[in-house]
């Protein structure tokens, strides 16, 4: 009779195999993070879910190395403990946390519908239990949320560019830090209109494949590749951007009211 695997064991086999596919130094920060929160959180650590382009080991040299670390009673003690780690992995690869507690769980999904769809739709589990089995959005705090954030992206980005639209490098920083977020506000939108859960890529895809949006996303895909804009100027996508944005923000009106 075989005997039982020990815990560790299959603890180690989760992370090796959630690793599968990523760059070795995302890989080697990651094990030595998990590695770092299972030492020092010993058993209140409940779960760490690596999200975001990541999870879909879709990472550019821009990107950020997302993870949710769940577990209880966070205080200063752990967190000490974990800082050289976590600087260390935010350094080589851009290591980015959220550290929350299961008591949390519920308000984080109200009070940031939007981004907690995101990591539902994406995510790698690196350790413990599946925390997303028991995820209730509401329709009522997605829709809010959802306004929300495509209304402050349009703000953020009209300040943006009053101070910084002479210089491209710096409006072509601001768009590729968009991107990200209006992909996961196109996939909620999805959700919303027709309850499909597609990746925020696909949703941003399907949105700009008509007319007069596809010029825009060719030239989003090629900054964040690094390239020229191709098919539009850097000043026409900021602008052609934003109505992009307005254009998003109706249609999340048309849902509901805030």
């Amino acid at each position: 009779m075989q005997a039982d695997v020990p815990a560790d064991d299959d603890d180690n086999r989760v992370l090796s195999s959630a690793l599968e596919g990523l760059p070795a130094d995302v890989a080697t920060a990651l094990t030595d993070f998990v590695t770092g929160l299972r030492l020092h959180f010993g058993d209140r650590l409940s779960s760490v879910v690596l999200f975001g382009s990541a999870a879909e080991a879709r990472l550019r040299a821009t990107s950020d190395v997302n993870v949710l670390v769940v577990a209880r009673a966070i205080d200063q003690a752990p967190l000490d403990a974990v800082r050289d780690v976590f600087r260390a992995g935010r350094s080589a690869v851009g290591l980015t946390a959220m550290f929350i507690e299961p008591d949390e769980l519920p308000r984080a999904h109200e009070a940031f519908a939007v981004k907690f769809a995101d990591i539902r739709a994406r995510h790698r589990l690196l350790y413990g239990a599946p925390v997303f089995n028991d995820i209730h959005i509401t329709r009522e705090a997605a829709i809010r949320r959802l306004q929300q954030v495509l209304l402050n992206l349009t703000l953020r980005l009209r300040e943006r560019y009053a101070a910084d639209g002479d210089r491209d490098e710096l409006l072509v920083a601001a768009l590729a830090e968009a991107t990200g977020p209006v992909r996961a506000a196109t996939a909620t939108l999805a959700w919303l209109r027709d309850g499909r859960e597609v990746s925020p890529r696909e949703a941003l895809e399907e949105y700009c494949a008509a007319a007069p949006w596809r010029d825009v996303l060719t030239s989003l895909t090629r900054l964040r590749r690094g390239e020229p804009p191709g098919p539009l100027s850097t000043r026409v996508l900021y602008g052609q951007f934003l109505r992009l944005l307005q254009t998003l923000a109706g249609a999340a009106l048309e849902l509901g009211p805030r």
